[in-house]
């Protein structure tokens, strides 16, 4: 009881103050409670020498002890927090490769645009030879009509212009229209021949090798315009049917 009732004399090295005549119970209490660390110094009171805390057996019990660490403690999990944006993707080296597909799509769009223009030198009506024929295209009847297309050139001003003629296989007489470069003659003769004809009619055209394509396109659309002239006003079973058999490009004779 004689150690309960003793004082001490306390000094707090962390903060350099000295309490003096503290009570052996008030000094335990300090120590359990934290406010009194081992490394601090007490002295009975009155006396000069100070010792350590920790080396103090009447002391020694009422320091805190540290709990050891168990084997079987858990971290807590923690739950994910949405930090609101997203990381950093990482770059791989494919990323710096040049996507070609759109670059060789375009450029085959472009091939085939500058390969359907490149003929067209001279806007859509320019000049396209037409094949020569070498063989008859088709055989020749006693009533096939052929159409001559030829090209000319004027001699006063050099402009060149296509020159029709109209003929019929069995009429050995020549031309029915002689060369003209009216076209109109052409078209009027040919209504007036086939007044007279019904069923299929076959009608030959034969070009010179450098005519442009789109005059015998224009002679393919005046024979269909002929045969709706001549059939306005005939029966079924009496109309006229003209067959081109080849539109052929040959020397005109």
């Amino acid at each position: 009881m004689a150690t309960a009732t003793r004082q001490l004399d306390v000094w707090i090295v962390d903060l350099n103050k000295v309490y003096t005549g503290v009570p052996f119970t008030v000094v335990t209490d300090w120590l359990q409670q934290g406010r009194l660390l081992a490394s601090d110094r007490v002295r009975l009171a009155g006396k000069q020498t100070w010792h350590p805390v920790e080396n103090v057996p009447a002391l020694t019990p009422y320091l805190p002890t540290p709990t050891p660490i168990a084997a079987d403690d858990r971290a807590e999990a923690e739950a994910p927090i949405d930090l609101g944006f997203e990381p950093a993707r990482v770059r791989e080296e494919e990323d710096d490769d040049v996507d070609m597909i759109p670059l060789i799509d375009v450029s085959l769009v472009l091939l085939i645009f500058f390969m359907m223009t490149t003929a067209i030198s001279e806007g859509v009506f320019s000049p396209i030879a037409t094949p020569t024929a070498k063989h008859q295209l088709a055989t020749i009847g006693n009533d096939a009509f052929w159409i001559g297309i030829d090209r000319k050139i004027d001699s006063e001003t050099k402009e060149k212009y296509p020159e029709f003629s109209l003929g019929k296989d069995s009429d050995r007489k020549g031309y029915l229209v002689r060369p003209t470069a009216s076209g109109k003659e052409i078209v009027d003769r040919l209504t007036n021949e086939l007044k007279s004809f019904q069923g299929e009619v076959k009608i030959r055209l034969r070009a010179e090798k450098t005519m442009p394509i789109e005059t015998i396109k224009a002679i393919t659309i005046d024979l269909q315009d002929i045969e709706a002239k001549v059939n306005q006003d005939r029966d079924a079973k009496k109309r006229v049917q003209i067959v081109v058999v080849g539109e052929v490009s040959e020397p005109m004779r």
